[in-house]
């Protein structure tokens, strides 16, 4: 999927682990989010995980695209530094 010129791979996963509010670790259900530079998925920019009950309220790969979204939103600077960066320009 595409969003903001990058490209994302949301995979789902069915043991997350997670520290609950006792400080128990919990498995969760969630996925994982790649985001790549391109659809070619041959350079990485960033991997992360997101677990139902933690960061998404439900299992949906609807939700986990729309936290990856906001993700890429927050992150979207730093992401274009490491591209830049990796492509040898600079600023």
């Amino acid at each position: 999927m595409k969003y903001k010129g990058f490209w994302m791979k949301i995979t789902p996963v069915k043991k997350l682990s997670r520290e609950d509010k006792n400080g128990e670790i919990v498995a969760c259900e969630g996925f994982t989010i790649e985001v790549f530079s391109d659809e070619s998925e041959k350079v990485e920019i960033d991997v992360f995980t997101v677990a139902v009950d933690f960061e998404l309220l439900k299992n949906s790969i609807e939700e986990a695209e729309q936290f990856a979204k906001d993700y890429i939103d927050s992150e979207e600077k730093e992401y274009q530094r490491m591209l830049d960066e990796f492509s040898g320009k600079s600023e």
